[in-house]
């Protein structure tokens, strides 16, 4: 097909007005008042098609594959409409490749639960190619790490549209250390982290919270609210300087020192604590790393979970903090 931007464009309007046979009849006049008026609105230029021009669109947009769309264009009266009402250039626009990379797409997608696209992304692979069920030919290749027996999955469809929608929820929410609560966020962000799943918004005190959705037990949404737009925070570096998803807020970063052996060292060179980990000196098989992140309940975690494996040498608040964590004190 013609790779001119303009030519591409025409097809797309004269594509619009023959698709809408049910509202009004097109001439060849009609047809050029609209294609000018749209080319003037959306690339900013003072052109006026040619009678010729749409008359060569038209027969560009009747001709075979791959030159055009092989579109079932007729004429009677002078006046221009699909043969077929329900026609349009778009519905196979999706070539054999792109059609394969959808496919994809939807097997990754389905290892998320609830994801409001899914059903839609599913039912559009079908409509491109009927011959080939999605169950048959969507194999994951890849498999992400999910539990489905982690509370709060259910929550994940309804909480994605409503950042979609940009929609205000009411959560009743249940800390583990206290009382169910009745919660109004403005929803900006969906995190996973370490199979969890946690949700970022603006409270009614217009401060940034994450909440675990598996202590969600109902969410409604709250048409009445005006939603506010995300101001607090950038999703993109918020989280440069942490491990995990908690945040303290003014708090600063830090250095932590640990050591460890060769075997150890090794593991964390391939699969570092967080982007800011460094080798920093190496001795008599101990090996020094140093992390600079704002310290938080996740990073304790992390340093734990490698037990007797590496030493945490500094600062000496984070020591004490293992050291009660671990019984060590």
């Amino acid at each position: 097909m013609p790779s001119n931007k303009h030519a591409s464009f025409r097809y797309r309007i004269l594509n619009e007005c023959f698709s809408n046979r049910g509202h009004r009849k097109w001439s060849l006049d009609d047809l050029i008042e609209t294609v000018s008026q749209c080319l003037q609105e959306d690339f900013g230029i003072n052109l006026t098609v040619s009678k010729r021009t749409i008359q060569g669109d038209i027969n560009v947009m009747r001709s075979a594959k791959p030159r055009g769309f092989s579109a079932p264009i007729k004429c009677q009266m002078g006046f221009y409409f699909y043969k077929d009402p329900d026609y349009t250039i778009e519905k196979n626009a999706l070539g054999q490749e792109e059609q394969d990379l959808l496919r994809e797409a939807v097997s990754l997608l389905r290892q998320l639960p609830g994801l409001p696209q899914l059903p839609a992304l599913e039912m559009l692979l079908k409509r491109v190619n009927n011959n080939s069920p999605v169950n048959v030919i969507s194999q994951a290749w890849i498999k992400f790490e999910t539990n489905p027996a982690v509370h709060g999955l259910e929550w994940l469809g309804t909480i994605y549209k409503a950042i979609a929608e940009q929609q205000v929820i009411l959560l009743e929410y249940h800390p583990f250390t206290a009382d169910p609560m009745e919660i109004l966020l403005h929803p900006y962000l969906l995190k996973e982290w370490h199979n969890r799943w946690y949700i970022f918004g603006r409270n009614d005190q217009d401060k940034l919270w994450n909440l675990a959705l598996d202590r969600i037990e109902h969410i409604s949404i709250q048409e009445m609210e005006e939603f506010k737009s995300n101001d607090l925070f950038d999703p993109e570096t918020w989280f440069d300087d942490i491990v995990g998803v908690s945040k303290q807020e003014g708090a600063s970063v830090i250095e932590i020192l640990f050591e460890t052996s060769y075997l150890s060292s090794r593991y964390l060179e391939t699969r570092p604590i967080h982007p800011s980990q460094q080798l920093i000196h190496q001795e008599n098989g101990i090996y020094r790393f140093s992390l600079k992140v704002i310290l938080n309940h996740e990073v304790v975690n992390e340093l734990l979970r490698f037990g007797n494996e590496i030493k945490v040498i500094g600062p000496a608040e984070v020591v004490e903090i293992l050291q009660v964590r671990s019984g060590r004190s």
